[in-house]
């Protein structure tokens, strides 16, 4: 279960920092590293919900 909770903590944190870094980059202008943020923060995001949600939440989430 803490293996589960730490993994889960660790998504969110990088969440956080990736959507701090798109913010960022589109303040300052630079569209791909704004890009690049929205990819990462995606992995972290589906990781996320790889671990916490059923599939059928899953799927409601990427719609």
């Amino acid at each position: 279960m803490n293996e589960k909770k730490d993994a889960l903590r660790f998504h969110l944190h990088e969440m956080a920092y990736w959507l701090s870094v798109q913010k960022d980059a589109q303040w300052h202008g630079d569209v791909k590293t704004e890009q690049f943020a929205i990819k990462e923060r995606r992995k972290h995001r589906d990781a996320v919900l790889a671990i916490w949600a059923s599939p059928t939440e899953q799927l409601a989430v990427c719609i």
